[in-house]
């Protein structure tokens, strides 16, 4: 780029090069910092709430419904009010056992069920502190409309919902707490996962959004840590928690980004109309990371993801070879009308596997 005396020495009226190769990547730039700003203020504030209960804080509400491999540990119990941290847990049915993590959008705890007996994880939604009484009421309907999508959907790789309540002023999802580790530790602890079973799992994730798609909702939050991996290989697609039904008015807060850089679809970035093929970037985008064993997309912060993500290439596959390969480079098409649809996607997985 010139310096200070080559823009003097330019003439009026840049070059239509010059436009496309400096001033369009510039404002690109610029209305990435400025979501990337809005984004920091908020977790800014997050984070002023989360200290003043430091036990977990953690980016995704999905991870702590997997059960960990350690002992668990029973805290002192939460108090009766309003503020983060603060449960009843709907009149006493459900004994808190343990905060498992903590996010933007709550806490997950594991619970016990104290009228059937088993233990159960719950992610307890909570409005941001500091909102009005109209903006919680519009924010507390949006958490019910999330907890509505999430118990309609019933399928095997799918985190079961068992209930949906309300306690004080949150939103309660009782789950099934499932023993598994994240795929996103899976693949930290083997390395890239051999071909077939890349296919293998993007088949069981796109049987599940498949059938949400069909309902209406789109996870909007498809990435490695939100893909259980249980002992006998099977996966669970978890939290749906900031899912929204294509119908639903947005109720989202203005100015906030929802979901992890690497893995939403530009358009999730520029905040157009969620549709299904969000949801095929970010399968795409997970499945790169299981094959490759680092994300497609790459940067010092996450402005630099976001603006990775709008402009660049993704990073060329090294393991994954052809055709799986070409069939993630596809899935990451900027624009979804060049993404292959779900049956295209199917068959190039099964080809993959030994399912016919």
């Amino acid at each position: 780029m010139p310096g200070l005396g080559g823009f003097l020495a330019m003439q009026a009226g840049p070059s239509e090069p010059f436009i496309a190769s400096t001033i369009i990547p510039a404002a690109i730039l610029v209305v990435v910092f400025i979501l990337w700003r809005a984004a920091i203020r908020r977790s800014q504030k997050q984070r002023r709430r989360v200290a003043q209960h430091p036990r977990v804080a953690v980016q995704s509400m999905t991870a702590p419904i997997a059960a960990a491999a350690r002992p668990h540990s029973t805290p002192p119990l939460p108090g009766s009010g309003h503020g983060p941290g603060a449960i009843t847990l709907s009149a006493g049915r459900f004994t808190p056992l343990e905060e498992l993590g903590r996010g933007g959008m709550g806490v997950v705890w594991r619970a016990r069920d104290t009228v059937l007996g088993r233990q159960v994880a719950i992610k307890q939604l909570l409005p941001p502190v500091g909102l009005s009484a109209d903006a919680r009421g519009a924010m507390r309907a949006r958490m019910l409309r999330e907890a509505r999508a999430a118990a309609q959907l019933d399928h095997r790789n799918a985190v079961t919902v068992h209930d949906v309540l309300l306690d004080q002023d949150s939103v309660l999802i009782v789950m099934e707490l499932v023993k598994a580790v994240t795929l996103a530790k899976t693949v930290e602890r083997e390395g890239p996962l051999p071909h077939a079973r890349v296919a293998e799992i993007g088949l069981d994730m796109l049987d599940v959004l498949t059938e949400a798609h069909e309902l209406g909702i789109i996870h909007r939050d498809v990435k490695p840590a939100n893909v259980l991996v249980r002992g006998d290989g099977s996966i669970k697609l978890a939290d749906f928690g900031i899912a929204r039904f294509e119908s639903d008015p947005t109720l989202t807060e203005a100015g906030a980004i929802i979901g992890t850089p690497a893995y939403m679809a530009p358009e999730q970035i520029r905040g157009l109309e969620s549709s299904p093929a969000i949801d095929l970037w970010g399968l795409g985008a997970t499945l790169f990371y299981a094959a490759e064993g680092r994300p497609a997309f790459g940067g010092p912060s996450p402005t630099a993801v976001m603006a990775a993500v709008l402009t660049d290439p993704p990073r060329t596959p090294q393991r994954a070879g052809s055709p799986l390969g070409q069939l993630l480079i596809s899935l990451l098409a900027k624009d979804p009308k060049d993404r292959p649809t779900t049956a295209q996607l199917r068959s190039g997985l099964s080809q993959l596997t030994s399912r016919s």
